[in-house]
């Protein structure tokens, strides 16, 4: 008799892709183990402030919308937190055994010697470390002790004893106030259940040392793209100030060197990131000084990804950014003034000679370390570069069931593309244990208390005294008499540390005893902290939002005493008269739709609509043709080598034989109206039916459309095709490719220009795809490819080098210099070049011309963005709520989007995009009602004038008027408690529960007045 599977999930690494594949796993029912190998928590994300193409940080967006108090609501920078998730730092995997649906899984968390409950991060100990080393995390600029937290706002804020350096001198033994400090404590082993593995162990950066000509560890201002990210960062070792590391100066001239440790003989890929982030670096620095001279000096701007090529011109056009196309063979220093000297060949052939004050290698990934090991122990393969080896079209199966891979483990990735594709694994995780959902997991506990008359209002002081610091900085006793001249306090309680088991047992005892209804905690900083108290207090019976945490610690560094004691009875008075004046906030639930809406019956389309279904759920799919697949119709073999037409013929199969999806061919959206959990949405086929869907979730997988400019003779003349025609007449052994001796490509044929300022991505390697086919049968066949920058990223990029080997021509054109078709023969035509470096011009014959135009936007964007009230880009493609951190999103929950609905993309790429999306709709699907925060808008109808203002400023619509009932309506689950309402609301009628002017009128008079 088969086991019963295990409603967990496993998953190794938790970097930014963990996080997201974490999130999606809890919110969807399943209890997840998150672990990491390193001490602390973030990956290398926890290393970089600022992200491309936005030049800031959004990781927050990341949050769960819903069920939100079972969460972190505060920067996932500080805190990490859900009541699904276990977190496992300094964890690494000994064993599997079993097989999908019922793993065994050994694991050892390594032991930093002190007790984590114990530590209360007082610092201590590092003060009287007298061992000093390389400080990893600002990759070596600076310096740490032997006992450390490893990254400034680390998760978990405990610290961690370096075994390696460790001296075992006893003087953190002897400091450490809370006796956390156990230098014989040893590893721990633990073992899990769990019915999916998911894999997201990142990547290493690749180390330049090797590429000896730069000088990397020799010369004291060559830098990588990491060690500079530290140096900006407000973090970092200057504070956001950038220094040369060699003297302290400000460097005024900086060059970015691409492809260091990419796109050569050892390493033949391209890591995808490293042209945008060096751009976004470059960027940053010209904004801290925009005085400073900057050049990037690359062989192929790749910037493919949406929005990524306006970001380039950006920096290009606005910045002052300049870009050489060469690659600097040498670099050498001048050992007078440590200035970098080097010599390149200008794009007009000659040589140039230039000094920098400092010089940035844009580093390459590598696969992580540890992989092999991994590997082994997981049962799974990888690739001749080290990363996890993937089944075709799919960028999360590995070759074992049951075990996923996310993020760059499988390949490169920048941030974006990482969280499609972690929410891709897991879905896949979740659809193997789909039967176990909710078995494991658990709620926040129901609150009992009932609120009091406000007359009646108590409230119980509860001060930490974080052992001495407090003490010996604010008198206490005359804090605790400020305090009682309050009529409220019932009393004050004092814990020498509030925050360790002790402290914990000793606030859960005095709330079992208090008669106070409100309680403060003066404290830390609630970051960490807050969910122990609150869970306390639920416990308790208390109201959770009857509660405030007041950062008194914050105050000891305040220099003079009297200022600390002002400032701590000024903060205090604050938090007293926001809580009296506090009212218990409820959170409402709301029914929903346990079904689907998926519009697009394209490849997302069908892989999203499938997805869904296999977990349970309802899915009507509707597509506007007779035909389902979409493009992919037209797709007859990919650059790897695979199937799409097989792929495809099973995807519908699977599709139309599923009992839980119903297709509607012929049929177009008319209208839909609701909101996430309630839409209401009419359909109307060709045959004039019409139907009515009441629908939870909506997935937008409208697809796109080939252009057709009108240049290069197209239309005009047979022997002038697009790239899509000619795939098609490779694959139907087309006679004219029989009798031609010449075949050109022309990539970026009216794409990348100031019409469409955007890359097609799929382009370059669709005629790398061709070129290679064609050659491969007819070696006599001459074919040239005519490029501006060739977008063959990541493992694409081998193919590239196999298309040169083959003798397949590459040749460069500037944009304001393109191809031009000239009068030729009747057998050919002739295309007039103007070579970039010599600025000579010279003819190519040509028998087949053929071009790649660009993807563009569906037809039906604009109309389906107006049924749903859905945003567009300047592209015409769809608009999600942000580009990195909720790629698949919109603003309007409980709508998704996948596939060239979104910008163009390679099939795998669209069928995790769908599998994301769908992940992200099971999410909101597998939940029994729609739960609000306990923050959101509400309205004073007595006010209200109905202008409406409000309801067209609200970012996520969830505001609309009654027009029976004749008033404004706040759908409580959508709204966010962003304010813009109440900001915008000229009469004062919009209020956010908890932020009323009573309280914030109140917390301003006892700020500026004294109370």
């Amino acid at each position: 008799m088969a086991k019963e599977k295990t409603g967990s999930v496993l998953i190794i690494g938790a970097g930014i892709g963990g996080i997201r594949a974490a999130f999606d796993l809890a919110e969807s029912g399943f209890k997840v183990y998150l672990t990491d190998r390193s001490a602390a928590l973030g990956g290398t994300l926890s290393q970089l402030d600022y992200q491309f193409p936005t030049n800031h940080c959004g990781m927050c967006k990341m949050l769960p919308i819903f069920s939100r108090d079972d969460s972190s609501q505060f920067c996932l920078r500080r805190d990490l937190f859900h009541r699904n998730i276990e977190l496992l730092p300094y964890t690494e995997l000994e064993k599997v055994e079993g097989e999908a649906g019922n793993f065994d899984i050994s694991l050892i968390r390594k032991s930093r010697w002190l007790d984590e409950e114990k530590c209360i991060d007082c610092g201590k100990c590092v003060e009287v470390c007298p061992v000093e080393v390389r400080d990893e995390f600002n990759e070596g600029l600076s310096r740490r002790k032997a006992i450390y937290q490893k990254l400034p706002l680390s998760i978990p804020n405990v610290y961690t004893i370096d075994r390696e350096h460790c001296t075992l001198c006893g003087k953190c033994v002897e400091i450490c106030p809370t006796k956390a400090i156990q230098l014989s404590q040893g590893d721990e082993k633990k073992t899990i259940h769990a019915g999916a593995i998911i894999l997201s162990a990142g990547f290493e950066e690749f180390n330049p040392k090797q590429l000896t000509q730069y000088g990397h560890g020799r010369f004291g201002n060559v830098v990588t793209s990491i060690e500079f990210e530290r140096l900006f960062s407000q973090t970092g070792p200057t504070l956001g100030k950038i220094f040369r590391p060699s003297d302290q100066r400000i460097p005024r001239k900086v060059a970015f060197l691409q492809c260091a440790g990419s796109r050569e003989k050892e390493r033949d890929y391209c890591s995808f990131a490293c042209c945008m982030y060096a751009i976004k670096e470059a960027m940053v620095l010209k904004s801290l000084d925009p005085g400073a001279e900057v050049k990037i000096f690359y062989m192929d701007i790749r910037a493919f990804g949406k929005d990524f090529y306006r970001y380039f011109l950006r920096a290009r056009d606005e910045s002052g950014i300049k870009f050489i196309r060469t690659r600097v063979p040498v670099i050498k220093e001048d050992p007078g003034n440590r200035n970098l000297r080097v010599s390149y060949l200008g794009e007009d052939g000659k040589v140039v000679k230039e000094e920098f004050d400092l010089i940035v290698l844009s580093v390459g990934q590598m696969s992580p370390p540890g992989a092999q090991e991994l590997s082994k122990r997981v049962g799974i393969e990888l690739n001749e570069w080290g990363f996890c080896s993937t089944e075709p079209f799919s960028q999360v199966k590995t070759g074992k069931e049951g075990v996923l891979v996310g993020g760059s483990f499988s390949g490169l990735k920048d941030i974006s593309e990482t969280l499609v594709q972690s929410s891709a694994a897991a879905l896949r995780a979740s659809e193997l244990i789909s039967a176990r959902r909710y078995q494991l997991t658990k709620r926040s506990a129901p609150f009992l208390q009932e609120e009091r008359a406000e007359e009646d209002q108590r409230i119980a002081v509860f001060l930490c005294l974080c052992g001495s610091e407090i003490e010996s900085a604010l008198d206490l006793s005359a804090m605790e008499r400020f305090l009682h001249r309050d009529q409220t306090v019932d009393e004050v309680v004092k814990v020498r540390y509030l925050c360790t088991p002790d402290g914990m047992s000793q606030f859960k005892e005095a709330l079992k005893n208090t008669k106070a209804n409100r309680i403060l905690i003066g404290a830390c900083l609630p970051y960490g902290l807050e969910r122990k108290f609150k869970d306390a207090l639920i416990e308790a019976g208390f109201h959770p939002s009857l509660s405030e945490i007041c950062d008194v610690r914050g105050l000891i560094n305040i220099q003079a005493k009297e200022e600390r004691e002002a400032k701590a009875e000024r903060l205090l008075s604050c938090s007293m008269d926001r809580l009296k004046k506090q009212e218990p906030l409820p959170v409402t639930s709301h029914s929903l739709h346990k079904r689907a809406l998926v519009i697009g019956g394209g490849i997302a389309g069908l892989t999203a609509a499938s997805a869904i279904a296999s977990q349970g759920f309802e899915v009507c799919l509707v597509e506007k043709s007779s035909q389902l697949g979409g493009n992919l119709n037209r797709v007859h073999f990919t650059l790897e080598g695979n199937d799409p037409q097989t792929l495809l013929k099973t995807k519908i199969q699977e599709v139309e034989a599923h009992p839980l999806i119903t297709v509607y061919r012929s049929a177009t959206l008319m209208e839909s109206k609701g909101y996430v959990g309630n839409f209401i949405s009419r359909l109307k086929t060709d045959a004039g039916e019409e139907v009515t869907l009441d629908h939870g979730v909506t997935i937008i997988a409208t697809g796109g459309e080939e252009a057709r400019p009108d240049e290069y003779l197209l239309g005009n003349d047979t022997r002038v095709i697009t790239l899509r025609e000619l795939e098609e007449a490779i694959f139907s052994q087309d006679e004219r490719l029989n009798r031609a001796k010449n075949i050109v490509m022309i990539q970026c044929a009216g794409g990348r220009d100031e019409k469409k300022p955007y890359c097609s991505r799929v382009c370059c390697s669709q005629s790398v795809k061709c070129a290679i086919r064609l050659k491969e049968k007819r070696p006599d066949l001459n074919i040239s490819i005519l490029y501006r920058d060739m977008m063959t990223y990541g493992f694409k990029e081998a193919y590239f080098t196999k298309a040169r080997e083959l003798g397949i021509v590459f040749i460069r054109y500037d944009l304001n210099q393109k191809p031009e078709i000239k009068k030729g023969s009747d057998a050919h035509i002739q295309i007039e070049l103007i070579d970039p470096s010599m600025g000579e011009k010279y003819l190519l014959p040509a028998d087949l011309l053929a071009l790649a135009v660009p993807v563009i936007p569906s037809q039906d964007n604009k109309k389906m963005a107006e049924i749903c009230n859905l945003p567009l880009d300047e592209d015409g493609f769809f608009n999600e709520a942000d580009i990195k951190w909720r790629p698949v999103d919109f603003l309007t929950d409980g709508i998704f989007l996948c596939g060239l609905a979104h910008s163009p993309r390679f099939i795998d790429e669209a069928i995790s995009q769908a599998e994301a999306a769908a992940q992200r709709a099971i999410g909101i699907l597998s939940k029994e009602q729609i739960e609000s925060g306990r923050i959101v808008s509400e309205v004073n109808e007595r006010r209200c004038s109905l202008c409406e203002v409000c309801i067209a400023a609200c970012p996520y619509q969830a505001r609309i008027k009654d027009e029976e009932n004749r008033k404004v309506v706040v759908r409580e689950p959508i709204c966010q408690g962003c304010g813009v309402c109440a900001m915008v609301c000229p009469n004062k009628a919009s209020k956010l529960r908890g932020y009323k002017d009573r309280q914030m009128l109140s917390l301003v008079d006892t700020m500026v007045l004294g109370g």
